[in-house]
């Protein structure tokens, strides 16, 4: 059973295009990691410093190794640079 992953991101308005590179290349690159079947990549409306994903992973634990090399690698920290607050993250099943 897969597992929807949904990332809520509040980008620092200094880094806006930055950021919006990075959410761009998320929806090529992000697809082609082993576990995840797929991404949708949402900007608020209202405020286009906040961003939306909505993941689908192989499963919890998958997320949570690709995570972890993200973090291992350092691409995490080129990531955080150009947020605001720390994103929120939660796992939801599809009923």
């Amino acid at each position: 059973m897969s597992v929807n992953v949904i990332v809520q991101f509040k980008a620092l308005a200094a880094s806006l295009s930055a950021f919006q590179n990075i959410m761009e290349a998320v929806k090529v690159d992000l697809p082609k990691i082993s576990g995840c079947r797929g991404v949708s990549v949402m900007q608020d409306l209202e405020d286009p410093c906040r961003y939306t994903l909505v993941e689908v992973w192989e499963s919890q634990v998958r997320h949570a190794a690709h995570v972890e090399s993200l973090v291992a690698d350092g691409t995490w920290a080129s990531i955080a640079c150009h947020l605001d607050t720390q994103p929120s993250t939660g796992y939801f099943r599809t009923l």
